[in-house]
């Protein structure tokens, strides 16, 4: 399937949507053609979440605030131009674009040079700069090799940073230190009618107060490169460089908030201690141990794990609107609200069971609710539904990975979003080391970060399980 444009993506998903209820009324199997369905779901995901990715527009207002890089003397703060998180029009967007490659080149070749055709690049950009800094270049005599400082790597370090959709959908919480406590009400305080009290008569309900433990966890992603290469070689591949390291750490966040564990007895290990090694459903090599302390999946509870320690998972087989909504009443109380909550499935889940329901409404028609969350292509009783491989297809029918190789049950969760937070401390960073007896440059990058559940022990959050995937 060929997928273009937004309107494609969202065609697309309606032809598949009709072809699935088209088969339940025939009482034909949904699993006819499932792996091709999957492959094009994962598609219209792919494409509207790149259409929802926000364009650089170019306004004079925004070029003019790159006077913030003049220092009062009158010289241009060079690093804070380059380094500067906010794209100030498109002339520095692609500035930062031209250094960042120019400095990664360098990096990884044996000279440290670079490539002159790198420098030649960003030469003839400089001379097309903005007028507030034009002055900038005049006498700029050798740009390329001492103007532009080393080490700074801006377009790298952003999309290092760019959150999975699963990711994006939580709120954010900055952590001013690597360990952070947050005070928790673990009861709710009971309001008073004011008119009917004195100032000083009115009742007081304390409620009863513990603190959240939040620990950032560091994931780290790396590539080797020989320190031989031809610079222009190493230019063809840097795009390569950044893709692996930003999918690297995004998409282990995002199998660690639905996969993760901390305890010693992992969720998904059968045998504490033993080796199991687990690819998540081909992501991973076959170097994924869940057992070994350094596997991501051991950096934080995430969702499967922490309704399982709240008592809210439970067996989803049927997959009916009716059993939906019975693992959705695992909630608390006060976490109940539609608008509030987030449906997560698997590939196989969208194509073989949601989308043969009457009660789902899919993209093509839920109309402006459709950019209430970069991802979702469905709703089901006003809750977002988000699509995530890592609700993986591998599990036993206790919705654990064992890894038995007949296996094939997967499963969705339900959760409150504004009960979860990622927690990130520091910005990404990247480390470079150059092993000399080997001839190779190791680039490390590294996002401290932690998933938050604001809820403590509250029912926040359901698991339904040993759900058919084939």
């Amino acid at each position: 399937m060929e997928i273009s444009t937004r309107d494609q993506a969202i065609k697309a998903l309606h032809d598949l949507t009709t072809e699935q209820k088209r088969l339940a009324a025939r009482g034909d199997a949904l699993e006819q053609r499932l792996e091709a369905k999957t492959a094009d779901l994962k598609a219209i995901q792919q494409k509207l979440a790149e259409q929802s990715a926000p364009a650089v527009v170019t306004v004079s207002e925004q070029e003019a605030t790159l006077r913030r890089h003049i220092n009062a003397d009158g010289s241009i703060d060079v690093a804070g131009l380059c380094n500067d998180s906010v794209n100030r029009g498109e002339w520095h967007a692609e500035f930062k674009r031209l250094v960042d490659d120019r400095n990664l080149c360098r990096m990884l070749t044996k000279n440290g040079k670079g490539s002159k055709g790198l420098d030649a690049k960003l030469m003839d950009h400089m001379e097309k700069s903005p007028r507030i800094i034009q002055r900038l270049f005049s006498d700029a005599s050798a740009v390329g090799e001492d103007f532009v400082p080393d080490l700074y790597l801006p377009e790298l370090a952003r999309k290092l940073y760019a959150p999975t959709a699963l990711e994006a959908a939580f709120p954010t919480l900055t952590m001013t230190s690597k360990e952070l406590k947050i005070p928790f009400s673990s009861a709710a305080v009971a309001p008073y009618l004011k008119s009917g009290a004195s100032w000083t008569s009115i009742g007081a309900s304390d409620s009863a107060t513990s603190q959240i433990s939040v620990t950032a966890q560091s994931f780290a992603a790396r590539i080797t490169a020989d320190e031989d290469t031809a610079a222009d070689s190493i230019v063809a591949a840097m795009d390569y460089f950044r893709q692996e390291l930003q999918t690297a750490l995004s998409s282990g966040v995002e199998d660690a908030i639905l996969n993760g564990d901390t305890t010693a007895a992992h969720a998904d290990l059968a045998t504490p201690g033993s080796p199991r090694l687990w690819d998540a459903s081909g992501r991973w090599n076959t170097g994924s141990v869940i057992s070994d302390a350094s596997d991501h999946r051991r950096s934080f509870i995430g969702l499967r794990a922490a309704a399982f320690d709240k008592g809210t998972g439970r067996n989803a087989a049927a997959m009916t609107y009716v059993d939906i909504m019975a693992t959705r009443s695992l909630l608390g109380s006060g976490y109940q609200a539609s608008g509030d909550l987030l449906m997560v499935v698997s590939p196989s889940v969208m194509v073989k069971h949601l989308l043969a329901l009457d009660e789902v409404s899919t993209l093509d028609n839920f109309g402006p609710a459709a950019s209430i969350l970069t991802g979702s292509i469905a709703k089901l009783a006003g809750m977002d539904v988000l699509i995530s491989g890592f609700m993986t297809e591998d599990l036993d029918a206790a919705g654990v990975y064992t890894g038995g190789v007949s296996d094939t049950q997967t499963g969705y969760v339900i959760c409150h979003r504004p009960s979860w937070r990622v927690a990130n401390y520091k910005p990404t960073t990247v480390d470079m080391d150059r092993e000399i007896s080997k001839g190779q440059v190791e680039i490390v990058a590294t996002r401290r970060t932690a998933l938050v559940d604001m809820s403590d022990t509250n029912k926040s959050v359901a698991y339904g399980y040993n759900v058919d995937s084939v």
